[in-house]
């Protein structure tokens, strides 16, 4: 799997859903597995609570449209507002 950068501000955004998504599931997701990275944000994009949905917007509007497209490829589903036109 190819390599995935985020900027400085997306990364904290990060830091922020792994945190809620750890306090409210207790599950530990390691930031820099690609693997583990992907499993947290298709959590995050399913999860029901609130604050997380949030911070998963958040991070959302961070995002190029060409990250969009690439965390879509990876099977992480985007909120209303986010789609992107392929």
């Amino acid at each position: 799997m190819e390599e995935l950068v985020f900027t400085q501000q997306c990364l904290s955004k990060l830091v922020k859903i792994r945190r809620e998504m750890e306090k409210e599931f207790g599950y530990n997701y390691r930031l820099s597995s690609n693997n583990h990275l992907v499993d947290l944000l298709r959590a995050a994009a399913y999860s029901p609570d609130e604050e997380i949905q949030q911070c998963f917007r958040d991070f959302l509007k961070g995002l190029t449209k060409q990250q969009l497209k690439k965390i879509t490829e990876l099977g992480v589903s985007l909120p209303a507002g986010f789609a992107i036109n392929t």
